[in-house]
């Protein structure tokens, strides 16, 4: 129980405190964020209640609402689960890119984000996606490749002071 209450809490909301100011800050915004997004969520529920549906604001806001929700949830499924991460990391970033734009057009329908009917913002929506997952892509490889040999350094420098 406990290791499921340290997991639902990430740390955060434990009371533990902070070794600094920045840590402090990122937390803050977390719980900050969590809150602002229960906030519209309700807010959403609500109107859509009293009004009898969805109109175009409930309708764009909680499209964007669902569409961080989902970059959230599927970024963690697809490279920081268990059974996942026995793909290789291009297996998990297709994985990533096809669940995550099939949730990015769900919530475009939603949101309305496209004029109905016209292929050629489709299109380009799907163009804009596949560049920002591909400028994301080579920027994490890159940064795993620099943090990999920063550990390769450190861990031949502890052999060889060892032997």
């Amino acid at each position: 129980m406990d290791s499921l209450k340290r997991d639902l809490a990430y740390g955060v909301f434990d009371g533990d405190e902070h070794e600094s100011a920045g840590r402090a800050v990122t937390m803050g915004l977390f719980v900050g964020s969590s809150w602002a997004v229960v906030a519209i969520l309700a807010w959403v529920v609500s109107e859509a209640v009293a009004s009898g549906g969805l109109d175009e604001s409930t309708r764009g806001a909680s499209s964007w609402v669902l569409a961080c929700l989902a970059g959230g949830v599927l970024q963690q499924l697809w490279f920081n689960f268990r059974l996942t991460s026995r793909l290789g990391y291009g297996g998990r970033v297709a994985g990533f890119g096809i669940t995550y734009f099939v949730a990015l057009a769900g919530c475009a329908v939603l949101g309305q984000w496209l004029p109905a009917g016209k292929l050629l913002a489709w299109a380009g929506f799907a163009g804009l996606y596949l560049v920002i997952l591909a400028v994301l892509t080579l920027a994490f490889t890159m940064a795993f490749r620099r943090r990999r040999a920063e550990y390769q350094d450190v861990l031949d420098r502890f052999h060889r002071d060892r032997g």
